[in-house]
């Protein structure tokens, strides 16, 4: 005996709703852990970058503290050079006052 056609077809039915359900079930959970993971990961990221930007705060501390270290050295440099300089003329007069030897 067959099983009515009306009732063979409600059954092919309702085994597509259910096939069609599961799929979707597993692709929301399928979703769902996806999502976690996103979310971890951005969790991630956002520690990282946090790490970033302060390094780069330190890095620019550093580098504002060179800068202001080159200043001063370039100015001793400056000062070191005046100084030299008279020096240099201090002693080129002390030796044109020196009596010349004679060249005979």
């Amino acid at each position: 005996m067959s099983p009515p056609e009306n009732g063979f077809n409600g059954y092919r039915r309702f085994e597509r709703i259910e096939s069609a359900i599961e799929r979707l079930s597993t692709a929301v959970l399928t979703l769902a852990e996806q999502m976690h993971a996103m979310a971890s990961h951005g969790q991630t990221v956002n520690e990282m970058m946090g790490k970033i930007a302060d390094a780069q705060l330190r890095l620019s501390q550093t580098q504002s503290r060179l800068a202001d270290a080159q200043l001063k050295l370039a100015e001793a440099q400056n000062h070191t050079e005046e100084r030299l300089n008279a020096l240099i003329t201090l002693i080129n007069e002390l030796l044109r006052r020196l009596p010349q030897p004679d060249t005979a």
